[in-house]
C-alpha cells in the first residue's frame, strides 16, 4: 500500500466519479482504475460500488475512508512540522464573491492552523479579474466557477453548489406552486454583467423564452447587497443555494435551476502550493458531504 494509491482513494470518494478523479490527478481512467484494483487486491475487499451514477463506497470503503484521511492529516502535518522555522511563504489566491462569503473562512481558518509559516492573502475578484490574475501570475491560484482550459493550467473539481431564483420569504409566490408564467412579468434583482452569476442567470432566460427581456429593477455587485433585496421583497432573484437564508424562499423549478461547479486552478508543476492544494481539496470533500 503506496500514499499515493491513498490519496487517489480519497479523490474518489470525494468526487464520486473516477473520470473526474482521474482528470483532477494529471491520470488517466484505466491508470486510476489500476491502482484501485492493486489497492482492493492489497486489501481483500472492494473499496466501491460501480455504477451509471458514479463511485459509491462500500461498507468496508467506508471503514477504510475514515483510517486512509487519518493517515494523509498526519502526514500532511509532520509535512507542515519539518517546514515550520523556516522563512515565511506567502500565498495569494483569488476567489469570486459566494465562496469568499460562504467558504473561505473556515478554509482559511483550516489553512493557517496547518500550514503556520505560511501568510495567506486572499483577493476577491469577478471572472474576469480572477482569470487575468492567473494568466499575469499575480495570484498563486484561484477558486473560481470556470476552468482554465490553457495547457499550462491545472483545474481541479472543487465543490458544487446551485444556482435558483428566490423570492422573499414573505411573498406569495412563496406559498404557492410557482411556474414560469407567475415569474415572467415580475421586477428582477440580478447581478450585474459580466459576472459569473449573471451569465448563468442570463443563459437560463434564453433557454425558458426565445428573445424574453426581464424586468430589471435593480443589477448589484454584492451577494450581501442581493440577498438583502430580495429579503425585502424587491424583485425575484437568481443566487447560489450557498447564500439562502431564513428571509427568503427557493423557487424550485429544475428548468430554472442550474448546478454550477467550482474549479481549483492553479499552473502546473506548482510545488509552492502542492500541499496547500491537497489541504483545500480535503476540506472541500468535508464541507460537500457535510
Amino acid at each position: 500500500m503506496e500514499i499515493r494509491q491513498l490519496k487517489y482513494f480519497i479523490e474518489i470518494r470525494r468526487t464520486g466519479s473516477i473520470s473526474l478523479a482521474a482528470e483532477n490527478l494529471g491520470l488517466t481512467q484505466p491508470a486510476l482504475s489500476q491502482q484501485i484494483a492493486l489497492l482492493e487486491r492489497e486489501l481483500k475487499v472492494s473499496l466501491f460500488e460501480r455504477s451509471r451514477r458514479g463511485m459509491a463506497l462500500t461498507e468496508a470503503g467506508e471503514i477504510f475512508a475514515g483510517k486512509a484521511a487519518a493517515i494523509l492529516e498526519s502526514c500532511a502535518d509532520l509535512e507542515a512540522e519539518l517546514r515550520r522555522g523556516g522563512n515565511p511563504v506567502q500565498v495569494s489566491f483569488a476567489v469570486g464573491e459566494t465562496l469568499a462569503e460562504h467558504f473561505v473562512p473556515q478554509l482559511l481558518v483550516n489553512l493557517m492552523r496547518k500550514f503556520p509559516d505560511t501568510r495567506f492573502r486572499v483577493i476577491e475578484s469577478n471572472l474576469t479579474e480572477i482569470r487575468a490574475a492567473l494568466r499575469d501570475g499575480s495570484v498563486d491560484f484561484a477558486l473560481a466557477p470556470e476552468p482554465l482550459s490553457e495547457n499550462t493550467f491545472t483545474n481541479r473539481y472543487l465543490i458544487e453548489d446551485e444556482i435558483l431564483p428566490v423570492v422573499s420569504a414573505d411573498d406569495p409566490l412563496s406559498q404557492r406552486r410557482v411556474d414560469w408564467e407567475k415569474l415572467r412579468t415580475r421586477e428582477w434583482i440580478l447581478f450585474h454583467p459580466g459576472s459569473a452569476i449573471r451569465k448563468i442567470s442570463d443563459g437560463i432566460f434564453a433557454e425558458t423564452e426565445k428573445r424574453f427581456q426581464p424586468r430589471i429593477s435593480m443589477e448589484l455587485r454584492s451577494v450581501a447587497g442581493a440577498v438583502q433585496c430580495l429579503e425585502a421583497g424587491l424583485g425575484v432573484g437568481f443566487i447560489s443555494d450557498l447564500s439562502l437564508t431564513p428571509g427568503l424562499a427557493a423557487l424550485r423549478l429544475p428548468q430554472l435551476t442550474r448546478r454550477r461547479r467550482f474549479f481549483l486552478t492553479h499552473r502546473r508543476n506548482a510545488e509552492k502550493i502542492a500541499g496547500i492544494a491537497g489541504a483545500i481539496l480535503q476540506f472541500a470533500g468535508a464541507v460537500q458531504k457535510s
